[in-house]
């Protein structure tokens, strides 16, 4: 598929996508395409089984090293402010985007055998292991919380969630005030959250949009009743590609082989263009 627009495009990177046909021909495209790396996707490419994953996951980008962005931790971003103004240069990690290349010589000289760095990989691969873990044992709360969030919405909602009915003006208004409450439990717990100084400002914080993103997400498992008996690695992995999608609003869009991950993007898109730019008659349910 063709990826054209005026000035540089630049695409968040889906862990799924790093190896696929999809990532090559969208970098083989135009020099002006990026390819937006977030720490997920590394972690994502780092755990398990380091010495061959991380190779096979760079091979790609490897060989469009002066194509690819990488961005600012998580926890870094979250506590950044929404100031509109080089919102996006903000959330760029540049040292490491300016290291990329010297970074995927590097991976060549271990997968070549040099020891040093072979360990290197295997400790940055220990410290993907212990985050994700660290996910996955949020993830088994996951459930009961969905389960309560479905319990906030009357039939006739539920029913407008399911189907996929495009949102009255009151359950849009119910909607958002969740993702405002969320938001706001979700700064109270930041330990270095930004000071937010208007609506327009809020809207743009990470943490916004990752409230939005999240309860899209739960949306959409409650449009399918809930995620109860789902293995909590498969709720670890959507938490992962929530993570991906809030990023994603920031830029060009979503390279992601998961429908859902790019349903949710694209559902967050809406709100967002509509809360800057008043109504939209687009669908914001599945």
């Amino acid at each position: 598929m063709p990826y054209k627009k005026s000035g540089p495009t630049r695409m968040v990177v889906d862990s799924n996508a790093l190896q696929s046909p999809m990532l090559r021909d969208y970098l083989s495209q135009s020099i002006n395409n990026f390819a937006v790396l977030t720490d997920y996707a590394s972690m994502e490419a780092y755990k398990g089984d380091t010495l061959v994953s991380i190779f096979r996951s760079m091979a790609v980008l490897a060989d469009f090293p002066r194509q690819v962005i990488v961005l600012k931790p998580t926890m870094v971003v979250r506590g950044l402010r929404g100031r509109r103004l080089e919102l996006q240069h903000r959330l760029i990690d540049h040292d490491q985007t300016r290291g990329f290349p010297k970074y995927c010589d590097r991976l060549l000289a271990a997968k070549l055998g040099d020891v040093y760095l072979r360990e290197q990989l295997l400790h940055k691969g220990r410290e993907a292991d212990a985050q994700m873990a660290r996910v996955l044992a949020d993830a088994i709360n996951i459930p009961v919380a969905i389960d309560e969030i479905a319990k906030t919405f009357i039939d006739a909602e539920r029913k407008i969630i399911r189907t996929g009915l495009p949102l009255s003006e009151q359950l849009a208004s119910k909607v958002i005030k969740y993702i405002l409450l969320l938001t706001q439990s979700l700064f109270s717990r930041h330990p270095r959250h930004a000071v937010v100084r208007s609506f327009d400002e809020l809207v743009d914080t990470f943490l916004f949009r990752w409230a939005l993103c999240s309860f899209l997400w739960a949306l959409d498992w409650i449009s399918m009743g809930g995620p109860y008996g789902v293995k909590a690695e498969k709720i670890r992995n959507d938490l992962v590609d929530v993570n991906f999608a809030t990023f994603a609003t920031y830029f060009d869009g979503l390279l992601s082989m998961d429908e859902k991950a790019r349903r949710i993007y694209q559902q967050a898109a809406i709100v967002l263009e509509s809360i800057t730019n008043g109504p939209s008659d687009k669908r914001v349910g599945n």
